[in-house]
């Protein structure tokens, strides 16, 4: 009862967890399950799961986030990875555990790896990416305590057997304004002198990262996004819709402007509370809204077969995250062909990852680009 799934996005890493959970209490009648997530999000979209999809009632999960902690032990227990690194050894006393440590790729940093020095009777460790792209803390730390990868279910597979569905890849371009323009130029000449000095051996590797970052903003600030999102989403009225953008004041204006625009829209981002967030979502998955607008909070892990279109306002340069959002919108649904995913780009660099990306192929059934009303 120990091991590492490894299954592309989609394809239903909470439900063989879920399965699971229902094998070890066969086992262990006393046992109780501990789930680590990476952030509050999860925390939210595993106790709407547990509750509607495995029939745990809300009284049977405790959970241990945003500075709350149960007064009591519970069946199931969801902690976030920052709770999980001071609790979860203790509370792994109380019963025979199963530990389900979801996204595990993220429990391989020093500070995490505490919540792993706990006695667990089981562990399951879930990820479409278990391997970690900078350091070796995988082989280290993560599968000793785990176990070893054994399952693997890639996008190739999971595609052939109609696990999960076909998707279009369309990318759109937006104009930055005359003031956005001047700061992106003026932040780009900053970081090409920064580098040359770089190679000749200066000590400036933070200043050249904050500028980079500074830059990374001011695109993904880009307020044409805004409208041009809007305008997608009228395009699909009545499809289910993920709106992503990077900032939540962003993500609250394209909510507001679709709002008044009639969409069947909710919001979900980490400036709400937590309950507020749980009923946002848990209406969208039962088809009470239309669109549901977000920022970063749930790249990972919602599960809501009938979303038909991701429009990815705004993101960062990460491909775990970019792989994410795909996922959002690849698990199948009746009557769901094929999914579409618009991205909308406002810089060269932006543009020269998408055609990286476009000439990958990355499993997309076709890749198109627009600007405004033309497509080339």
């Amino acid at each position: 009862m120990r091991g590492i799934v490894s299954v592309v996005t989609g394809a239903g890493k909470t439900a063989l967890a879920e399965l699971a959970m229902v094998e070890y209490k066969t086992r262990h009648p006393a046992g109780q399950v501990m789930v680590v997530v990476p952030t509050l999000a999860l925390v939210d979209q595993w106790a709407v799961s547990l509750e509607e999809d495995l029939g745990v009632s809300s009284s049977e999960i405790g959970i241990f986030a945003e500075g709350r902690a149960p007064s009591k032990s519970h069946p199931v227990t969801l902690l976030t990875l920052v709770s999980a690194r001071e609790n979860a050894p203790a509370l792994a006393q109380v019963a025979p555990t199963f530990l389900v440590v979801d996204e595990c790729h993220r429990a391989g940093s020093p500070a995490n790896a505490r919540l792993l020095e706990g006695v667990y009777v089981a562990t399951l460790g879930l990820s479409a990416t278990p391997e970690r792209e900078y350091d070796d803390a995988h082989e280290a730390i993560i599968a000793p305590a785990l176990g070893q990868v054994i399952y693997k279910y890639d996008y190739a597979r999971a595609r052939a057997e109609g696990v999960i569905a076909g998707y279009e890849l369309i990318n759109v371009s937006v104009d930055l304004t005359a003031m956005e323009q001047e700061r992106y130029e003026a932040l780009t000449r900053r970081i090409s002198s920064l580098a040359r000095r770089e190679r000749e051996g200066g000590p400036i590797s933070q200043q050249l990262a904050r500028l980079l970052q500074e830059r990374a903003r001011v695109a993904a600030g880009a307020v044409m996004r805004i409208p041009v999102a809007v305008k997608l989403v009228d395009a699909h009225r009545g499809d289910r819709v993920i709106v992503f953008h990077e900032q939540i004041a962003a993500a609250d204006q394209i909510y507001r402007l679709l709002r008044e625009r009639g969409h069947s829209v909710t919001l979900y981002h980490s400036g709400l509370g937590g309950p507020l967030r749980q009923d946002n979502l848990r209406m969208y998955r039962r088809g009470l809204f239309d669109v549901l607008v977000t920022c970063r909070a749930l790249d990972e892990g919602m599960n809501v077969p009938e979303s038909r279109v991701a429009i990815v306002a705004s993101s960062t340069a990460s491909q775990r995250q970019r792989i994410q959002r795909l996922g959002r919108v690849l698990r199948p649904a009746p009557g769901k062909n094929r999914a579409l995913v618009y991205t909308l780009y406002a810089t060269e660099v932006e543009e020269r990852r998408l055609l990286r990306e476009a000439k990958r192929r990355t499993g997309a059934d076709e890749t198109r680009w627009m600007t405004g009303k033309r497509t080339r």
